[in-house]
């Protein structure tokens, strides 16, 4: 049987980043080498095919959970960054859900505890120690964190071109508006993860306002090549709609944890 014909690209992802966290944890001592290779060799027996349903018999047919493909591919990624300490709880959220959503253009995210990962980790697993976000401590007492004692999962507009340019700050954040920002934190996870799980970039070619104030401004992110640039602006400028600036939408804690 053709393997490609059943399995997806994403489902594939998500087998490869689970052999990698798999090998990490064996390397670190986590997991011991007989039981995993006793494992391995058992997976990897040739053994017959079970034999396919008939048509209209579904009582035997395994329903496919897209909350649980995320919740492994998202983890997978975290302890793939060496972030052991992160567990990731499956959303509630059905097939549907996620069939609209990527109608939409949204991405589901999840955003761990900062007792598990912290902003300042997570950036620094993707190579971005230096940034002054994470290093600048009079910058960075300037700004407006959004500290995480219990992780959640939200929605985020995933476009290449961020949505809304032209359009300002104070006009984004206005109750009228409707729109709630991605946070600085949020959009770390959103931009690496989302990078990290399909290779794409978002905000080459646009920047994205923050709902994160900095002083009596705000930031907001785009990407540079190496990972993700973070600038201020003044206050005087909030008001100021800009040709490359917008804003993306993030849905907050929309979906508890499935109990």
């Amino acid at each position: 049987m053709d393997n490609k014909a059943i399995v997806t690209a994403e489902q594939e992802l998500t087998v490869r980043h689970l052999c990698d966290s798999l090998v990490r944890r064996l390397l670190d001592g986590a997991i011991l080498f007989d039981a995993t290779r006793d494992g391995l060799v058992a997976l990897a027996e040739d053994r017959p095919v079970a034999e396919a349903p008939k048509a209209g018999d579904k009582k035997h047919t395994p329903k496919r959970s897209r909350a649980e493909e995320r919740r492994i591919l998202i983890e997978a990624n975290y302890r793939a960054k060496g972030h052991l300490a992160v567990t990731v709880p499956r959303p509630s959220a059905s097939n549907r859900n996620f069939a609209d959503w990527e109608q939409s253009n949204l991405g589901l995210f999840y955003r761990p505890a900062d007792s598990e990962l912290t902003y300042e980790a997570w950036m620094t697993s993707h190579g971005q120690a230096s940034h002054w976000t994470v290093t600048d401590e009079t910058e960075r007492a300037k700004i407006v964190w959004e500290p995480c004692k219990i992780g959640y999962w939200f929605l985020a507009e995933i476009a290449p071109a961020c949505p809304r340019t032209k359009t300002s700050w104070n006009d984004l954040t206005a109750p009228a508006s409707g729109i709630r920002l991605l946070s600085l934190e949020e959009y770390a996870v959103v931009y690496w993860t989302h990078r990290d799980l399909t290779g794409l970039r978002i905000d080459v070619s646009t920047w994205c306002w923050l709902r994160t104030r900095c002083g009596s401004g705000a930031l907001y992110a785009r990407d540079c090549v190496g990972g993700i640039n973070v600038y201020r602006f003044d206050a005087s400028l909030l008001a100021v709609p800009c040709d490359l600036g917008g804003g993306r939408r993030c849905v907050e804690v929309v979906l508890k944890p499935a109990a």
